[in-house]
């Protein structure tokens, strides 16, 4: 599948502001990123770098007071990835690729070692592994009310779990964080999404079973297939879209993605 993406970011910057972005596609997580673009105002100068940890992709620039636009735009092509869930069980730490393990901690939007009980009395029943990773899914789905505005940038999953209302991101964390009380490694996943109403910015999590991450959205307002991961987190602190240092004021995104023509190489 080809997607075309346009991304348009707006601020008023009132004192000179360094802003670190993660916008872009990520380039190898199941997909090809092509003819990618990115707008800034004549004059600035950025800096492109992969961070250490996940090999997310950002960008990085000094802006001076006054109106400023931002845009990414690029065509991805997601390939077509043959997802067998069927009898995935659970693993054992100690046999986990050790890249994976800072996954199983907690961190600053997923307390796990704050939810062992109640994800022990929740799930403990279900099949290890993608049993208890889907069963986590289809709770959240039926127990937590996707609302607008009703969540902040310090809203946690414990939140989450005691308000029973959150939006996108709030829903990644608590699966997250579920799954990591569980003993199962799993990231947070910032992403653009194909028919998602309105279009947006992102968030899915993703689990490590049967060698491989497994991408699961609890708020069901996107098909998977039509995902386009951005970065992979601990939690959203990892991935932010935007984070400025300096004094600038966030007015308007406008986010458009669009499937192009159905690409003929074998296997898609």
């Amino acid at each position: 599948m080809r997607l075309s993406i346009d991304c348009r970011l707006r601020y008023d910057v009132r004192a000179p502001t360094s802003f670190i972005l993660a916008i872009q596609a990520a380039d190898g997580a199941d997909q090809d990123v092509h003819d990618e673009t990115i707008l800034l105002p004549p004059g600035i100068t950025a800096d492109f770098f992969v961070d250490a940890f996940a090999g997310n992709r950002f960008i990085r620039f000094l802006a001076q007071p006054g109106p400023l636009d931002i845009g990414y735009v690029a065509e991805v092509e997601r390939r077509s990835v043959v997802d067998q869930r069927d009898f995935i069980g659970g693993e054992v730490v100690n046999d986990l690729p050790l890249t994976v393990l800072p996954y199983l901690n907690p961190s600053r939007y997923c307390p796990s070692d704050r939810l062992t009980a109640f994800a022990r009395q929740t799930f403990g029943t279900r099949p290890q592994g993608l049993g208890q990773a889907q069963a986590i899914t289809d709770w959240i789905a039926a127990s937590i009310a996707y609302e607008a505005g009703t969540s902040s940038g310090a809203t946690s999953a414990l939140d989450t779990l005691v308000d029973r209302v959150g939006v996108c991101r709030d829903f990644a964390h608590l699966g997250v964080t579920l799954c990591r009380a569980l003993d199962m490694p799993a990231r947070f996943v910032s992403c653009y999404a194909l028919d998602l109403r309105p279009a947006d910015f992102h968030a899915v999590f993703q689990v490590y079973l049967g060698g491989a991450w497994r991408t699961f959205d609890p708020t069901r307002r996107a098909p998977l297939a039509g995902l386009v991961p951005i970065g992979f987190g601990r939690d959203a602190a990892d991935v932010a879209f935007a984070a400025t240092f300096g004094d600038a004021r966030f007015e308007a995104k406008s986010i458009a993605i669009r499937q192009l023509e159905t690409s003929s190489a074998p296997g898609n």
